[in-house]
């Protein structure tokens, strides 16, 4: 019987599934390996890089003939009908110097939430916002938390799951924006007050709780968020408000609607 494909998940704690059997790797250097090449799925990647990701406090002489047991190892987890003695395996394909995981878009969750991302911006760029909405909450519904939670030995994937992380928080902005655009800002303020607090240099969300609280019919607090990003902005980073957050600061001074259906804003910046 032929091997079920298998199905890897990055978006949270690392898992690997054929069908509805999981098959996740135990040993912590297989599984570091795995995660590694399904971040970077379909892309070469050398056995240097593999190495100082595997060994971040210093690689032993035998790590590249340990590599090569890892690898095969993997290979069984991925494809338990797969013979060493064979040319070539299906899914970790060997390169000169380097390794290729293949992986078709709906094995990996990584993928597909890029996909749908890519896909709700271009709704937006369209001005439809229905379907940029089902697109970014379909997206947000693969997030299961921070990614790689049981990798996260330091150094091995900072640099994976902090651009990761960012490519969560730009989706999470972009929805935001859609419910701004709905008119349904309200449903956002207890978020957006949250994200103002954990990322106080993010001044789009600082921006989008004020619009929130304009359609929530909180003008008063919009001009106190304001007054709150200033001093965040101020004494974290030295900065005052860029253009766009004075810009809405000016528009609800004025007493103007900042929102006008979820696009004035956007224009008012310009």
């Amino acid at each position: 019987m032929e091997d079920e494909p298998p199905h890897i998940r990055v978006l949270g704690t690392f898992e690997v599934t054929r069908g509805t059997r999981r098959c996740t790797p135990t040993a912590p250097k297989q599984r570091a390996l795995l995660a590694l090449l399904a971040l970077h799925a379909n892309e070469f990647v050398p056995t240097s890089r593999i190495v100082d990701q595997l060994w971040t406090r210093g690689a032993p002489r035998s790590a590249v003939a340990a590599l090569h047991g890892y690898v095969t190892a993997v290979r069984r987890v991925l494809t338990p009908s797969w013979a060493s003695s064979r040319n070539s395996h299906p899914v970790l394909t060997t390169r000169p110097s380097g390794y290729v995981l293949r992986l078709e878009p709906h094995q990996l969750d990584l993928t597909r939430f890029r996909e749908l991302a890519r896909q709700g911006q271009k709704a937006m760029a369209a001005n439809d916002c229905a379907q940029a909405r089902d697109r970014f909450t379909a997206a947000l519904g693969l997030w299961r938390g921070a990614p790689l939670t049981d990798l996260r030995e330091p150094g091995m994937f900072d640099h994976d799951i902090s651009r990761l992380e960012r490519e969560y928080l730009e989706l999470l902005r972009a929805r935001f924006d859609v419910l701004l655009c709905h008119g349904d800002g309200r449903l956002a303020v207890f978020d957006l007050e949250e994200l103002c607090r954990t990322y106080p240099l993010w001044e789009r969300f600082h921006e989008q709780l004020m619009l929130a609280l304009c359609q929530a019919e909180r003008r008063a607090d919009a001009l106190t968020a304001y007054a709150r990003a200033y001093r965040m902005l101020s004494s974290q980073a030295g900065i005052e408000p860029g253009p766009r957050l004075r810009a809405i600061h000016q528009v609800i001074l004025t007493g103007e609607d900042p929102s006008d259906r979820g696009h004035r804003h956007e224009r008012a910046l310009v």
